[in-house]
């Protein structure tokens, strides 16, 4: 059971931060540990195997892996009811919907519209006064007020402890939209302020008794503690925002990039809104609290009706049949949505050739440099596939995200493919791009890029080239490459070639295409090749990387 005795706000599951990472991870689990006790044994050797499967983020082993193991587990698959873990470890029915990679939207949106606070393995203090579910009510607040930006979520959402203060916090969030409206100085600074008031009123308690201790720090000063608990708001706001995205019930704003109810889906979310109990349910124990969880029953959505399955694909000119069951009906219309977001795809492919849609791709790059998307690192994948659909003569350009029906970036590619790959005549591309900097760039990246290079070229008769890009570029993740590229390497078909670039420098590469006429793919392949070239001819990778700077502006 958690320990929330110190809990003031709602939270929103930071581990993984996407949702649907969770799937392989408790297939892992339920295959090698199923009717098993979880206990530390099991815990370290669970995280053994998620280590060396070729889906996990990272190169080097937690100092603590028990603690690793449950921060997996014990979260987002045990709180949502995905896994039961007492008295052994087994795969719930929910869970079982999950693993079937079957329409997974709809049984992710269930689980979370099912969780509350308090609950049997979330024991809060009373005098809280917690009765809430954090989903629910922040699928409501996108309704109410139209739009809401992470950083609202950050600083009033968090503050629904209770539904019943659903009407103070919109309230609280108009307030803050007029006086940001009217303020005529620093917007940063606003913010910044109005966000220390806020906590400084949830935390009073604490700070009046200067019980400023926190989790993370031994650092106990004022100042440390209103900021760790400001990054822990953004932290649980992006949480929220990437669970709830995963229903498929919201989307962003393609200008503001504020969340939306998905235009989409607004029939589905009314229904919800309308159906679902928000009062949160009392039980005796934790074995009633485990039956409502794991049934997935217990929470109908509008898809779950026929006659709304069957108006929907009236509504697409889709011709079935009657005698269908409705799981067969949503099946059909599964594939037919499928099917309109690949014609989206296209008709977005032809209006990006020809530089079309160049000022937009470099606003978009702008506002990824300064973290003003919801979702940096799916922004980025996406900005960069459309920066490398514009350039232009290629046979295919493929972004390994998933887009929603409303053609907004949903998901990055998953972990065992590269995020996008690029298919030239004589010649591929395989581009990997990453928000993360420093040590954490070169621990995540370092070979996962390498890897997916391997398995792309072991599987072509022709080059394959890989450009690596990330705001920044750091040190380790460089030197790494830089050597590899040099080195023979079996498992990677043999010497590598990546080519890392950092954004400002790959917002130059696709300028210096637009201005200087680029029109001839084989121009791309010389200018990789005299990279490579240039491995092997500088004295490091500080000098390399120098030269790659000096000759993008004149590439082609």
């Amino acid at each position: 059971m958690a320990n929330l005795s110190r809990t003031r706000t709602v939270f929103g599951f930071t581990s993984p931060r996407t949702i649907e990472k969770i799937i392989p991870e408790i297939k892992i689990l339920v295959d090698n540990f199923s009717n098993q006790e979880w206990n530390t044994e099991t815990q370290i050797q669970y995280f053994k195997h998620l280590f060396a499967s070729g889906f996990y983020e990272g190169a080097k082993m937690p100092s603590n892996i028990a603690f690793a193991a449950r921060d997996r587990i014990t979260r987002a698959p045990k709180a949502l009811g995905f896994v039961d873990l007492k008295p052994v470890i087994n795969l719930t029915d929910v869970g079982v919907q999950l693993l079937k990679n079957k329409r997974i939207h709809e049984v992710i949106a269930r689980q979370l519209f099912k969780f509350q606070l308090p609950s049997p393995y979330h024991r809060i203090p009373s005098d809280r006064n917690f009765n809430v579910k954090p989903y629910l009510e922040l699928l409501r607040l996108v309704a109410k007020l139209g739009n809401i930006s992470k950083i609202e979520v950050a600083i009033f959402f968090v503050q629904m402890t209770n539904y019943n203060k659903f009407d103070e916090i919109v309230r609280s969030i108009i307030r803050f939209r007029k006086a940001i409206s009217n303020y005529k100085g620093n917007r940063k600074v606003f913010i910044n302020d109005v966000f220390t008031q806020e906590i400084e009123k949830i935390y009073s308690t604490e700070i009046e008794a200067n019980d400023l201790k926190t989790r993370e720090s031994d650092n106990i000063t004022f100042d440390k503690f209103i900021k760790t608990k400001r990054n822990n708001h953004i932290d649980y706001a992006d949480a929220f925002i990437r669970y709830l995205r995963a229903t498929h019930l919201i989307t962003f704003d393609k200008k503001t990039f504020r969340m939306i109810v998905a235009p989409s889906r607004k029939t589905d979310v009314e229904y919800i809104l309308s159906n679902v109990d928000r009062e949160v349910r009392i039980f005796r124990t934790e074995g009633d609290y485990k039956r409502y969880l794991f049934n997935p029953d217990t929470i109908q959505l509008l898809a779950d009706d026929r006659g709304y399955v069957e108006g929907q694909l009236k509504k697409l000119s889709v011709e079935f049949d009657d005698k269908l069951d409705t799981e067969s009906l949503k099946d059909l219309l599964e594939i037919t949505e499928a099917r309109l977001i690949s014609e989206a795809i296209k008709e977005t492919e032809i209006a990006l050739k020809h530089y079309r849609e160049f000022d937009d791709i470099l606003d978009v790059f702008l506002k990824i440099q300064k973290m003003e998307v919801p979702d940096p690192p799916l922004y980025l994948e996406w900005n960069v596939w459309r920066a490398m659909v514009m350039l232009n003569y290629a046979k295919r350009v493929k972004g390994n995200f998933t887009l929603d029906l409303d053609g907004i970036p949903l998901n990055t590619a998953l972990g065992n493919k590269p995020d996008i790959e690029v298919d030239y005549h004589g010649f591929k591309i395989i581009v990997e791009v990453t928000m993360s900097s420093g040590n954490r760039q070169y621990e995540m990246e370092g070979e996962p890029v390498a890897r997916h290079f391997g398995k792309v070229q072991n599987n072509s008769s022709v080059p394959v080239y890989c450009l690596f890009i990330a705001p920044k570029i750091s040190e380790g993740a460089l030197a790494h490459f830089y050597n590899l590229n040099k080195m023979y390497t079996r498992a990677y078909g043999g010497m590598t070639r990546i080519i890392p670039m950092n954004l400002s420098q790959f917002v130059t590469f696709i300028t210096t295409a637009k201005e200087r006429g680029f029109d001839n793919a084989q121009n791309l392949k010389a200018y990789f090749d005299s990279i490579i070239e240039l491995n092997f001819t500088t004295a490091d990778e500080a000098q390399w990387y120098q030269r790659i700077n000096e000759t993008v502006p004149a590439w082609t």
